[in-house]
């Protein structure tokens, strides 16, 4: 991220106070030829829809070779600080700037990050206007700097809207899912369909991110600094009405357990999480309004509950115009039925600027329920071990809900091979499609075509990772296992730091760690010295490719044993 700053001086380069031998024979700086600036060429409109698009690029020549009076004394590479500054007048007088990394003599900038150095400059949005670029260039104290020519391009800041705030994925991705401030006062407010444990951040309209605050124990507790984590959802999927108060700068969810309708029509509402909607089907007698209420109850998490605990809730919608509101009781919705028969009732909760009621001809079809659980099991992966059979003592635990996938580690020991099974149950249960290895390849049902077993690698501790949605597998043998992340602050570089096995319990390792202070970013268990290959985890659980363990940030300094159990998906820190 590229941050930028008003600067008046810089640090002195200790260069040219060095004396020679005799009294007054300094060491002086030849004549250098000014910088020369080019860049685009033309006007910019900057456009929201593509702030992470390419929309300004600048170079300058090359001054980081200088001549010394005296020539036997090596000159220093890159002496001078070169700084680019923004005006929005030619005279300089309010300037952003950004200062280049030795040995850079250019830069780019993205459609958000030039917006962003136009809004500090005070540029009016939709309006087109001169920018003023140069590069500022510093040898050393009490040195006036030099300056490059001036590139003048015409620029175009988008609008920026505070009414809108983006969900984003863990990965600080945009999820489609948007947030709404009316007054646009920095509170936010919205319903987002989401799986236990979901991880986010939210974006403002100016480009300010926003987190949880990055300490352990305060869920709802947000930040826009570097250091904060991302937010969480508690730890059951559905249906959340969600404030974030980037003023307070806490944020709370509401799940709605349920939602019926009263009145002229009577029933429990659906939740279709892929359409962030719920839906009522009935057959209806004749055409014309009904009058119906909508009302339920949940559970309240915010900053005086955490995650793992919650307050009652009740709640309800009224109508307000051709929208609906929510609030703390349900007021009466007059809604118009098109037809008589098959109809279906939707309270549309999408857009979070104005939420509808409505009734439309046909049946729903309600998404579907998810037929998988947290676990799947491994059946016949380990009947080779003396007194083995075909249990469900093996398992794989999901780590993304979404999609059905699920990760852990296994000792195998097999004599037949094995299948995998979506509950401790022996039907359904799934085998390997012709063509596939010990290594990958891809599931299908057991039936009288596909009778046999998926083909087990040899005895060893082995990596799973299995796709209940595209109904594939693959396997990766696990030579050794290490830790990274504990004592590191923001910015700091990770090392693998290796654990050690554990020599009568298969999968399980152990390591002597001694925290000197908390981690900024957590920590995490990788396998095979992979970083693409790592456990994250809480509460005592471990997740492939999860978020990073944050027990550390809660502990005093002092020398603990960590120690993780692949097979069984659990860590210690103690």
């Amino acid at each position: 991220m590229k941050i930028f700053k008003n600067i008046f001086l810089f640090g002195a380069i200790a260069l040219l106070a060095s004396s020679c031998d005799k009294d007054g024979d300094f060491l002086t700086v030849a004549d250098t030829e000014d910088v020369t600036l080019s860049g685009n060429e033309g006007s910019i409109v900057l456009n929201y829809n593509q702030v992470d698009d390419l929309a300004l690029t600048i170079y300058w020549s090359d001054n980081g070779e200088i001549s010394l009076s005296n020539p036997l004394v090596a000159a220093p590479e890159n002496a001078f600080v070169n700084t680019v500054q923004f005006s929005a007048t030619e005279d300089f007088a309010m300037v952003s700037e950004q200062e280049a990394n030795a040995g850079e003599y250019s830069m780019q900038f993205t459609h958000f990050e030039l917006n962003s150095i136009l809004n500090g400059l005070g540029y009016e949005p939709g309006v087109e206007a001169p920018l003023y670029i140069r590069v500022e260039s510093l040898l050393g104290e009490n040195i006036s700097p030099s300056y490059s020519n001036v590139l003048t391009v015409n620029v175009t800041p988008y609008v920026i809207d505070m009414t809108v705030a983006y969900v984003l994925d863990s990965n600080q991705a945009e999820t489609g899912v948007t947030l709404y401030s009316a007054a646009s006062d920095g509170v936010y407010t919205g319903f987002v369909g989401c799986a236990s444990w979901y991880n986010w951040y939210m974006r403002e309209g100016d480009g300010t991110v926003w987190g949880n605050d990055g300490e352990a124990g305060t869920p709802f507790l947000i930040s826009s600094a570097s250091t904060h984590w991302n937010m969480w959802y508690p730890g059951e999927t559905g249906c959340y009405y969600t404030i974030v108060d980037t003023e307070g700068l806490v944020w709370s969810a509401l799940l709605l357990s349920e939602l019926n309708v009263s009145g002229d029509v009577t029933g429990a509402m659906t939740y279709t999480r892929s359409t962030n909607s719920w839906t009522y089907s009935y057959t209806a007698s004749a055409a014309g309004t009904i009058n119906i209420k909508i009302s339920g109850s949940g559970a309240q998490y915010d900053i005086n509950t955490g995650d793992s605990s919650s307050t009652p809730a009740t709640f309800g919608f009224s109508q307000n115009g051709d929208a609906v509101e929510f609030g703390d009781a349900a007021g009466t919705i007059s809604v118009e039925v098109p037809a008589s028969g098959d109809v279906t009732l939707t309270l549309d909760l999408s857009d979070p600027s104005h939420y509808t009621c409505t009734v439309v001809s046909g049946a729903s079809d309600p998404e579907p329920s998810n037929q998988f659980g947290d676990f799947i099991y491994l059946s016949g992966i380990d009947d080779g071990l003396e007194g083995g059979s075909w249990t469900f003592d093996n398992y794989l635990r999901r780590y993304n809900e979404d999609s059905n996938l699920y990760g852990g580690a296994c000792y195998v020991n097999s004599l037949w091979g094995y299948r995998i099974y979506p509950a401790q149950e022996w039907d359904p249960a799934y085998t390997m499609e012709d063509g596939g290895t010990a290594e990958a390849g891809t599931l299908v049902l057991v039936d009288d075509v596909h009778t046999g077993n998926i083909t087990a690698p040899s005895e060893g501790l082995y990596l799973f990772d299995v796709s209940m949605s595209g109904m594939t597998y693959s396997t990766t043998a696990i030579s050794s296992v290490q830790y990274g992340g504990i004592n590191k602050l923001d910015g700091e570089d990770w090392e693998l730091v290796p654990m050690t096995a554990d020599s009568s319990d298969a999968g399980v390792f152990t390591a002597e760690v001694e925290i000197t202070q908390a981690s900024a970013w957590g920590f995490s268990i990788y396998i095979n010295e992979n970083w693409d290959l790592k456990f994250g985890g809480s509460d005592g659980i471990l997740y492939l490719y999860g978020s990073n363990i944050t027990d550390d940030q809660a502990l005093a300094p002092g020398i603990y044993t960590l120690t993780v159990d692949l097979c069984a998906g659990t860590y210690t820190l103690e």
